[in-house]
């Protein structure tokens, strides 16, 4: 072959190599201009593949396409924003499966004590608090209190006694001193409210101790201290950008009753929204024989609404719980014949339930019910959610399989392992949670944190951190055989949760054509030392391809 030759066919290749680049470009959409290109950094997209890229552009609230930087800044227009990543991670914004952000909004009105170390400080708290607003005053709602230390009614009255005071655990438990409970309509002769039960003490009068179904709980304290549309929306707009700060792009909120709806709505309506909502109505145990009179009118069902806000779920159907209870294999708190009718009737009118489900008592009432719910109208392809699913038997995750069910697990061990031990021995501590054994049976899980729940916690990379190590905060390995690998970790967080909510075909990875909802990372996840991996922090936060937090301007409320 002649000089000249080689020559040409090393032209001819060199053309070749880039026709067929800028083919598979046109193939993703992207003869449009970009508003933005990121390029320069390490793209972790949790496509199908698990690929790494370099580079993406976004246009309108989408990602236009991803690949090199050479590639994506190809396509930028002379109005083009250009952002050099400088070699930072980035990755699909995260969700959470199970948050309860809602609560946790109205648990911020008022005061926070929740690092105080003694009953003393936390009354003292409460005492300045009462001080400072005057008689009469009240919405004292403090987000946390010392375990072991709970203030009874006498206590807060001797720091607040004309002043209604909510102390707010979480949300199924709360403390009231005697005003609040005046409000609340509790006195000596009330034994209780719903399905919560009124605690007395030697004398026969109530405690002050709130304790059970959280709706209920919910609705005493919004009856004492009742918050203003314009509180209410503030305060979901402060939470919001909170979760944000941590990378959270979506949550999914569960348990919310049809008024505290009206918020979130009229949030959407106002284009305020910050965050993606999928809402899951509350049903208690006390619902379930009226729940038809309850679903009957209601003429909209899962699925309803945008990527912004939608109806998710019926939630939580909780037959009891474990940690409340302290007992590891609590019996149901709600009679089989009951529980399996609501859920009957919940699938005949459309909806998909999401049961709490923490121990194997309870996995079987719901699995009993669900199978039945199956017989009737298959169940299959609905997605139906298994929340928690804390402690699972061999044969329940082959039920689970069958059903083609989806799993809502949380890393509460990451902060309660200790307490697990305790509940439910060494041995059945070491495979809670297990999901490891649950993808290796093709189950799908999805991540997240009972933030506002049972957790304090929405830092979904201690949730990563905690599946990759099952390292609790305290240092100690518990369950290692359900270790999983970094990559299988960031799917939980995103695509699959995206799945969880009917929405993996538009959002969850860095895919062109996906809402380009990313966030840019302080370290590298797929390569930092695993300890680190809890220390990681946004640089930035987008939603719909706009930038709606940046460590570099905001200072995030823990």
């Amino acid at each position: 072959m002649q000089e000249s030759e080689r020559i040409r066919v090393g032209i001819l290749s060199l053309i070749v190599v880039i026709v067929v680049s800028q083919i598979a470009l046109f193939a993703q959409g992207t003869r449009e201009i970009p508003d933005a290109v990121f390029y320069n950094g390490k793209v972790i997209t949790v496509d199908g593949l698990n690929s790494i890229r370099e580079a993406f552009a976004v246009k309108g609230d989408k990602f236009l396409a991803v690949g090199t930087s050479r590639e994506m800044r190809a396509l930028a227009g002379p109005r083009t924003e250009l952002v050099d990543l400088k070699g930072k991670a980035v990755m699909p914004g995260m969700m959470d499966n199970h948050n309860h952000a809602y609560h946790a909004a109205m648990a911020n009105r008022g005061i926070d004590l929740k690092d105080v170390t003694s009953l003393a400080a936390l009354l003292e708290g409460v005492r300045k608090a009462a001080a400072a607003a005057g008689p009469g005053k009240s919405g004292w709602q403090l987000n946390k209190f010392p375990e072991k230390h709970p203030p009874m009614r006498q206590d807060i009255d001797k720091v607040a006694p004309n002043n209604p005071v909510v102390i707010y655990v979480n949300r199924g438990q709360i403390y009231l001193n005697s005003p609040a409970l005046k409000i609340a309509g509790v006195t000596r002769n009330t034994n209780r409210i719903g399905r919560v039960v009124i605690r007395k003490d030697d004398q026969g009068e109530p405690d002050g101790s709130i304790t059970g179904e959280s709706g209920t709980v919910a609705r005493i304290a919004d009856m004492i201290s009742p918050a203003t549309h314009a509180e209410k929306e503030k305060l979901l707009i402060e939470t919001q950008k909170q979760q944000l700060a941590v990378g959270l792009t979506s949550v999914r909120d569960l348990q919310l009753a049809p008024d505290f709806m009206r918020t979130y709505y009229e949030m959407w309506r106002a284009g305020k929204m910050l965050q993606r909502i999928s809402a899951g109505l509350q049903v208690n145990p006390s619902d379930m024989e009226t729940l038809e009179e309850m679903l009957k009118p209601f003429g909209v069902g899962v699925g309803f609404g945008d990527n912004w806000l939608r109806l998710d779920c019926l939630a939580e159907f909780n037959p009891g719980s474990i940690w409340r209870s302290g007992n590891p294999a609590p019996a149901p708190n709600i009679e089989a014949a009951i529980y399996k009718n609501a859920i009957l009737v919940a699938n005949r009118y459309g909806w998909r339930v999401s049961p709490h489900t923490d121990s194997d008592g309870a996995m079987d009432l719901v699995l009993d019910a669900f199978e039945a719910a199956d017989k009737e109208s298959s169940i299959r392809d609905k997605r139906w959610t298994i929340e928690h699913a804390t402690y699972v038997q061999l044969d329940q995750m082959d039920r689970i399989k069958k059903l083609g069910l989806v799993i809502s697990a949380q890393a509460q061990l990451y902060r309660g392992a200790a307490n697990a031990v305790r509940t439910l021995g060494k041995e059945r501590a070491e495979r809670a949670v297990p999901i490891r054994e649950f993808l290796d049976r093709g189950i799908m899980v999805t991540g997240g944190s009972d933030w506002g729940g049972n957790s304090d916690s929405n830092n979904p990379f201690a949730n990563i951190y905690f599946y990759v190590t099952r390292r609790s905060i305290d240092g100690n390995v518990i369950g290692a055989a359900q270790k999983i690998t970094r990559a299988e970790a960031l799917r939980v967080e995103t695509i699959n949760n995206a799945y969880l909510t009917f929405e993996e075909k538009i959002k969850g990875s860095i895919e062109a054509g996906k809402l380009a909802d990313f966030v840019i990372l302080s370290q590298d996840i797929m390569s930092v030392p695993e300890e680190q991996i809890r220390a990681i922090t946004p640089l930035a936060t987008y939603v719909g391809g706009k930038l709606l937090y940046d460590a570099r301007t905001t200072i995030p409320k823990n």
